[in-house]
């Protein structure tokens, strides 16, 4: 193939032309199982260097009684996971290393003592510490903070 002069484009009349005189063909039924499988896979494959975990991916892990956490990433500052509280449940009080982001997912936590519902967002500063987080009625939070690796000297 030339560089300099790519091929042009069929006719669109060229092309229907072509399309009507072609007879229609049904593939037989193994093909077109092929045929819906890639297709399926193509359209369903997440993009390059993008991270998808689906609710069913990952393990909770319990950290207390009623405390489950499940990681959905980390690297070396950072991490993302989701902590899921049973009714009456507490985490202790902690410092963080960077900055920690919370939303709450479902039900509620107190977070230093503010009620916080479905849809609140909570930040903690960098080396600042919290009180207790508890649940009255259970929760599941997003967090995003640092990560095990960050805190370690």
């Amino acid at each position: 193939m030339n560089e300099k002069n790519p091929p042009s484009p069929l006719d669109a009349e060229l092309l229907e032309a072509l399309a009507s005189a072609s007879a229609a063909t049904t593939p037989d039924a193994q093909v077109a199982a092929r045929m819906r499988e890639k297709l399926f896979q193509r359209v369903h494959a997440p993009a390059p260097d993008y991270l998808f975990v689906h609710s069913h991916q990952g393990e909770w892990v319990t950290l207390l009684r009623g405390v489950e956490l499940k990681l959905l990433r980390q690297d070396d500052a950072s991490r993302s996971f989701l902590i899921r509280m049973k009714p009456g449940s507490k985490l202790p009080p902690h410092e963080h290393a960077l900055e920690e982001e919370s939303l709450v997912l479902e039900g509620d936590a107190t977070i230093n003592g503010v009620l916080c519902l479905a849809g609140d967002y909570h930040m903690a500063p960098k080396g600042k510490p919290h009180g207790w987080v508890t649940s009255e009625k259970g929760c599941l939070l997003f967090i995003r903070g640092a990560s095990e690796q960050s805190t370690r000297p």
